[in-house]
């Protein structure tokens, strides 16, 4: 039998993927006849994360989950790196033994345990002064560490349970892209600054790109969640319009606090893994918990 993620050439969801490589292509035309030098190194590394999302979806639930638990870890160990956490290993261990664990739960669809995992996993960490004899910057360390487990865990893990719903494949597709989407209008279409904490995001450009995410979401209705009503198709919009756009905001506020301008190196144009994905961490848990509540089919128990 099929699992409904796993992609096939008759199924008209594949029709999305392969717009996606559409635009892809057409924006590639767009960048070299500009030229638009700037856009170069980030439309390049595009080129590896589009084949590498298609082909985990094409392999299926079990390695989409692989996928996004190695993700969760690279994310977590930017943000670990930059905040000086890494350098306290009990706390880092709780939250890559958590994610391990999400993974799991995903795997086997124990949604219970999914949901209880993060709480036995903060308690832990408040034991870890206790059993280490050690309370210097105890607060400041647990409080990383639990944004890490629920931020960069916790939050991300829902893809996994996302691509094994009804309509799996459809619901990813639409959570990644149009989060990418969206965060890209929001840029190209500002013109005033309206907050300190991104200059590249502005009033203008985040409602322009808001009104263009509602479009985008509406025109994949019939085609990614057509047993959706038309207003929770509009609340789907807005989970991304704005989330989407919070959720940038928020790591812009973590680095600015920090004192950096990427979390890391890695995406060449983009940063490190946390700078391509900030928005992500935001729209994934709340289209999951949106879609479960209104339409069930997600997670069991």
């Amino acid at each position: 039998m099929t699992h409904p993620i796993a992609l096939s050439w008759r199924d008209p969801l594949t029709f999305f993927a392969l717009l996606v490589t559409g635009i892809y292509a057409v924006l590639g035309l767009v960048i070299w006849l500009k030229p638009m030098d700037f856009a170069k190194r980030p439309y390049l590394t595009w080129a590896v994360i589009l084949p590498t999302l298609f082909i985990l979806l094409f392999l299926g639930p079990r390695a989409w989950i692989a996928g996004i638990a190695v993700l969760s870890i690279f994310a977590f160990r930017e943000f670990a790196r930059a905040t000086g956490l890494a350098a306290k290993w009990p706390y880092c261990a709780v939250v890559y033994a958590l994610i391990l664990g999400l993974a799991l739960c995903s795997t086997f669809m124990l949604y219970g345990l999914f949901m209880a995992l993060p709480v036995w996993s903060i308690a832990l960490l408040l034991a870890i002064p206790v059993l280490m004899g050690s309370y210097e910057g105890a607060v400041h360390y647990i409080g990383l560490a639990v944004i890490g487990l629920i931020y960069f865990g916790w939050f991300l893990a829902h893809l996994g349970f996302l691509a094994q719903a009804q309509q799996g494949l459809g619901y990813v597709l639409y959570v990644l892209f149009a989060t990418q989407f969206n965060d890209v209008s929001a840029f190209l279409l500002g013109k005033t600054h309206w907050t300190k904490l991104s200059p590249g995001k502005t009033v203008g450009g985040s409602l322009a790109a808001l009104a263009v995410t509602m479009a985008f979401t509406y025109a994949l209705w019939p085609i990614v969640f057509p047993q959706f009503e038309w207003w929770l198709v509009g609340l789907s919009g807005l989970i991304v319009g704005i989330g989407g756009q919070v959720g940038d905001l928020v790591m812009s506020a973590f680095k600015r606090d920090i004192g950096i301008k990427d979390f890391g190196t890695l995406l060449p144009g983009h940063g490190g893994i946390l700078d391509r994905i900030d928005s992500l961490l935001w729209v994934a848990p709340l289209f999951f918990h949106t879609a479960r509540f209104f339409h069930g089919g997600l997670g069991s128990g």
